[in-house]
C-alpha cells in the first residue's frame, strides 16, 4: 500500500512540474511579444520623430529660401541696375526708356495712389526705389482699361501708384525696382505683380496718399 501512495505522489509531483514549466514557457511568450510590440512602438516613436523633425528642417529651409531668393513672376524682365543716386533740385533725368526702373532720380518721391496727368519719371524712380510698384498706362489704351486697372490699384493701400503715360508703344506696363513686364490691358496678373514685388526696393519706406 506504501508503494501505491509513493507512486501518486510521484504523479502529483510530476503534473506540477509539468505545469510550471508550462507556466514558464507562457510568460516566456508572453514577455517576447511585449518586447516585440515594445521595439515596434520605440521604432514608430523614433519615424515618427524623424519625419517631424525632417519636415520641420524643410519647412524651415523653403522660409530662409523664400527670404533669401525672393519669388519671381514668369515673363518678367530682370533690369540691370543705372544706379540710385539723387539729382539737383530741379534736374531732369536722361532715361533710356519711358519706363525707367532704377537711376538717378528726383530726391522727392511721388504720392500714392492714382493720377490722371503723367507722373514725372524721375518722382516714380524714386517711389520704385522706396518699393512702390509703378503702373504706367498709354494713352491710347480704353477707357475699360483704365476701369480696370484703377480696380487693381485701388485694392492696395500701400506703395503702388497708377500713371498715364504718353510715351508707351504698349498698352500697359508694371514696373518695380529692377524688374518690368508689359501687359496687354488690365491682366489681373497685374495684381500678382504687385504683391510680387512691392516692398522689394532698395529701401523700405511707406508713401502717403
Amino acid at each position: 500500500m506504501a508503494k501505491r501512495r509513493s507512486g501518486k505522489r510521484d504523479d502529483s509531483d510530476a503534473a506540477k512540474q509539468a505545469e510550471k514549466r508550462a507556466r514558464r514557457e507562457e510568460r516566456k511568450v508572453a514577455e517576447a511579444a511585449a518586447k516585440r510590440t515594445a521595439t515596434r512602438k520605440r521604432r514608430l516613436k523614433q519615424g515618427l520623430g524623424l519625419a517631424v523633425g525632417v519636415a520641420l528642417v524643410a519647412a524651415a529651409g523653403f522660409v530662409v529660401f523664400q527670404k533669401v531668393v525672393p519669388p519671381e513672376l514668369p515673363g518678367v524682365e530682370r533690369i540691370s541696375s543705372n544706379g540710385r543716386a539723387h539729382l539737383s533740385t530741379g534736374q531732369a533725368a536722361s532715361y533710356a526708356t519711358a519706363t525707367p526702373t532704377s537711376g538717378s532720380h528726383n530726391p522727392s518721391s511721388a504720392r500714392c495712389g492714382i493720377f490722371g496727368q503723367e507722373v514725372p519719371a524721375e518722382f516714380a524712380v524714386h517711389s520704385l526705389e522706396h518699393g512702390t510698384v509703378v503702373i504706367w498706362y498709354g494713352q491710347d489704351v480704353p477707357d475699360e482699361t483704365v476701369t480696370g486697372l484703377r480696380d487693381i490699384v485701388n485694392r492696395y493701400d500701400d506703395r503702388v501708384i497708377l500713371s498715364p503715360n504718353a510715351r508707351l508703344d504698349v498698352p500697359v506696363v508694371a514696373t518695380a525696382w529692377n524688374r518690368l513686364k508689359a501687359y496687354d490691358g488690365a491682366d489681373l496678373e497685374i495684381a500678382s505683380f504687385i504683391e510680387t514685388y512691392r516692398n522689394r526696393g532698395p529701401e523700405s519706406l511707406t508713401c502717403a496718399y
